[in-house]
């Protein structure tokens, strides 16, 4: 006999995949009446409200399943390629290599008992993983092959648009949310399919303005200061983003270049191989009647799940070997933020951290027990296991607390890392093997922020209104973002090769943002007016807004160089588009989205 608690909950789940096989949008809701303030309501019931009382996750046993690890992508040049549907691509880097990834629905096994179907990059949840190397321009092939709309059942949307955060990109393969796939097949009975083009050269190939000349790439042009080390791909469907990615459009990227070679015994020497290990993070919550993914792409907030996975594993474990691992660790979303902190015999453990959102640091951060990653943030940590035992168990913990509805960190809570429910990921010490990797004191240094070169103060402000999420008092709608007097008369133009300053403020109260910019890194030089010293400075492409410090106004110090190509014929009305969002992906959805564009 049901509870009443869980008649509710099981109603709640009812009504969430009545209203997502209708495949509704939040405009769709809105125009349906559906909205009431922050709540929805459907058919007589208060969807938000009957979601809160929603069943827990099945139990699981943690550390029983092992943590899969993606393979690198295999290069395949066999698809269709048109160099001139590419900035900069037949002029100055044609296309060395090609990646195939094929969008498809597969059931996946999270744990014993808990199975489900998710979408993917590849024949594996999170993967497969994409190395690339500065120098060697690549091009990624991806097809939609997901079920049609008539098909597609439960939450997400099976149209896609990939985007490779935060590349130095040409619009037309940013994976902007305009420029999306459809699942439907061509005439030739193949998917429909993008070509995504990466040059694979420094921001600055078009300009040394400001660049010393030690530190311009002799082969390419750039600034050899601003290379990228850890990306990743994830869907960037308007309105569905947070439910694609959640159902698995996700993959990391890493990028090699003549100092990180991905070979231990060249360049900076860094773990390498299998000692290269990555790390996607997310929170999952799973039906308690089928053992599936549960998701509620209509909650305005935020959604958080009620187990931790890691590389698509509830709480796997993972045989480590004593010696130095580097692992690129990447915060999934949707929502969820984390304080992690390496423990064992109820301590917390030392390591390093070498970069930070796809950046590595001018100076390794030595001997750090936490580590804060909000949503999209990034960071490559060394851990040295022969410190340990054989037989010994490390365990890779979360004790950072969340708001229940996701909407940011609750700072009046906190939680123990030994908890079973906190640990992400266990390392199980086996073994020792030659280790040749080291762990540089210093990398690159910081371009330069020169306040001469800025052209322009630009402000854009995050807010909410009726239960959604603003930028510059506007909600995103892809209709009017779409619409011909929009397209050719853009609000907020940026001219090429030229320096701002953005200055964000978020007017939200308790809501925390971590805020992206599509196409360029930036270096934070204020924050809540106060002047960031230079030694704390770093290039970054998430920006906090509010968290455990409160920051409701910062200043950042940007370039935007090279694109548009001038020489580029294909002058369509995307060209140089970009748009700055709120990587809590549930406020992306719900509004907190802004087009803006570089012009000549």
């Amino acid at each position: 006999m049901l509870t009443t608690t869980e008649r509710a909950a099981r109603r709640a789940r009812e009504l969430l995949r009545e209203i997502q096989a209708e495949k509704f949008s939040r405009r769709d809701l809105a125009r349906l009446g559906l909205i009431a303030g922050s709540a929805f309501y459907f058919r007589g019931a208060s969807l938000r409200q009957a979601l809160a009382a929603s069943s827990a996750s099945p139990r699981t046993t943690p550390f029983t399943e092992r943590l899969p690890i993606p393979e690198p992508a295999e290069e395949d040049n066999s698809y269709p390629y048109n160099e001139a549907d590419h900035q900069y691509c037949a002029s100055r880097f044609p296309m060395k290599k090609m990646y195939h990834l094929r969008v498809r629905e597969r059931m996946h096994r999270f744990t014993k008992d808990l199975r489900s179907p998710v979408w993917s990059y590849g024949d594996n949840f999170g993967g497969p993983i994409i190395d690339a190397r500065y120098g060697e321009p690549f091009c990624l092939h991806i097809e939609n092959d997901l079920p049609s709309a008539d098909k597609h059942k439960g939450f997400g949307h099976p149209e896609i648009a990939p985007h490779l955060h935060n590349f130095h990109t040409a619009s037309e393969s940013d994976g902007g949310p305009w420029n999306w796939i459809p699942p439907k097949k061509n005439p030739s009975g193949k998917p429909n399919f993008r070509n995504h083009h990466y040059s694979m050269a420094r921001a600055g190939f078009t300009t040394t303005k400001g660049i010393p000349a030690k530190w311009v790439d002799p082969v390419n042009g750039g600034d050899l200061r601003e290379t990228l080390t850890t990306l990743f791909l994830h869907d960037h469907r308007p309105e569905f983003t947070a439910s694609n990615v959640y159902k698995g459009l996700v993959c990391m990227v890493r990028m090699f270049d003549d100092d990180d070679t991905g070979d231990e015994t060249t360049g900076w020497q860094l773990p390498s191989g299998d000692y290269d290990v990555p790390l996607i993070l997310a929170d999952k919550r799973f039906d308690p009647d089928s053992g599936e993914l549960v998701f509620n792409q209509f909650a305005p907030d935020g959604y958080l799940g009620d187990k931790l996975t890691v590389n698509g594993k509830v709480q796997p474990f993972m045989p480590v070997k004593r010696r130095k691992y580097r692992f690129r660790i990447l915060n999934g979303g949707p929502s969820r933020f984390y304080r992690l902190v390496l423990r064992k015999d109820g301590a917390n453990q030392p390591f390093h951290q070498i970069s930070e959102s796809g950046n590595l640091l001018p100076r390794t951060r030595k001997d750090i027990t936490s580590l804060e990653l909000w949503v999209a943030e990034r960071a490559d940590i060394i851990i040295d296991f022969k410190k340990f035992k054989n037989g010994d168990r490390v365990y890779l913990s979360n004790n950072l607390v969340m708001m229940e509805d996701g909407r940011g960190i609750d700072r009046g809570k906190s939680t123990h890392p030994d908890s079973a429910s906190n640990q992400l990921l266990e390392f199980r010490v086996q073994g020792v093997v030659e280790d040749p990797s080291r762990v540089p004191n210093a990398f690159r240094p910081l371009p330069s922020v020169n306040l001469n070169e800025v052209v322009k103060v630009r402000e854009w402000v995050f807010g909410r209104q009726n239960g959604m999420w603003h930028i510059n008092g506007k909600l995103w709608d892809p209709d009017i973002d779409h619409a011909p007097e929009f397209l050719l008369n853009p609000p907020d133009k940026v001219r090429r090769n030229s320096a701002e300053i953005w200055r964000f403020r978020s007017t939200s109260g308790g809501w925390d943002h971590p805020i992206h910019v599509h196409f360029e890194e930036g270096i934070i030089i204020s924050e809540n007016g106060r002047q960031i010293a230079a030694e704390n400075r770093y290039r970054t492409d998430i920006y906090r807004m509010g968290g455990t410090r409160r920051i409701d106004e910062m200043e950042v110090f940007m370039r935007f160089r090279d694109f548009p190509d001038p020489d580029y014929a294909n002058k369509s009305s995307d060209n140089g588009r970009y748009v700055i969002h709120c990587h809590n992906t549930l406020h992306e959805d719900h509004g907190m989205m802004a087009t803006w564009n570089i012009v000549p």
